[in-house]
């Protein structure tokens, strides 16, 4: 058993609405190193290593942005095998003037970044789950300074090569618009386990993972208002074992599919 086999409940594609979908395609092959699957003048959808999981962008016209306040995404979180993979993303995406923050979570060093229509996105790397920290049942994560030096010092000389072939979508941080709601549909609806404390927050997951769902009520005071035509998260596909094809309305706004098509999780 491990996080993100066919065991564990998982997110295996995000679709967000995009205005340009030309260049925000080139931002996810160029700067994220994802694969191109398929494009038209609707929609592209893109690989993430060979997991199976994937990255959705749906062409809208009449786009608008959200505001603050409405519930979005937070960030969509790409997990990198090594430390060594991390930090060839650090140099490469500094290389492209691109700002990136920083976050050692204890059970995770990951990096911070947003797309040109400012989406969030982390690139982030395990640390080896034996030396993860526990309470009862929940795991302890904090927000502490990654030491960027060092990190960077662990590039290799092949540098950045795209996306590694072993590469997933780690897990998906949310802004809610109310933590009890939330906790309805991902807990006892979804089946996923609050597994860490946070202020203000939720972090839930599977398999004993630090979170393959988390949600913040740190910015968002209301749902979606208009999710055809805003910009950003549109619809989320989650894998959970022998579950039936469902689709429904998140508390966020959003479309969500719960599936069990395992060609869509790594072996």
């Amino acid at each position: 058993m491990t996080f993100h086999d066919s065991t564990a409940t998982q997110v295996t594609n995000i679709t967000l609405n995009v205005a340009n979908l030309t260049k925000m395609t080139q931002f996810y092959t160029e700067v994220l190193g994802l694969t191109l699957a398929s494009k038209d003048d609707a929609l592209a959808i893109l690989n993430i290593g060979n997991s199976g999981h994937t990255v959705t962008l749906r062409a809208i016209t009449d786009a608008k942005k959200p505001a603050m306040s409405e519930a979005g995404l937070f960030h969509i979180a790409f997990l990198v095998p090594t430390r060594a993979d991390l930090a060839n993303f650090l140099y490469h995406a500094a290389s492209l003037g691109i700002q990136v923050g920083g976050g050692d979570h204890l059970v995770s060093e990951a990096l911070y970044l947003s797309d040109i229509e400012g989406n969030g996105i982390e690139v982030y790397q395990d640390r080896d789950a034996t030396t993860w920290q526990w309470e009862d049942d929940y795991v302890k994560m904090d927000t502490l300074q990654v030491d960027a030096e060092d990190l960077v010092n662990q590039r290799t000389t092949e540098g950045w090569q795209g996306m590694p072939s072993q590469s997933k979508l780690g897990h998906l941080h949310l802004k809610t618009a109310n933590l009890e709601s939330a906790r309805n549909f991902y807990i006892t609806q979804l089946g996923l386990q609050h597994i860490s404390h946070y202020p203000q927050a939720l972090f839930m997951s599977t398999n004993q993972y630090h979170h393959h769902i988390a949600v913040n009520v740190w910015q968002s005071t209301q749902p979606r208002l208009d999710n055809d035509h805003s910009l950003g998260l549109y619809h989320i596909d989650i894998y959970k074992p022998n579950a039936q094809n469902e689709t429904s309305i998140s508390p966020e706004g959003f479309s969500v599919t719960v599936h069990s098509n395992r060609t869509t999780v790594p072996e």
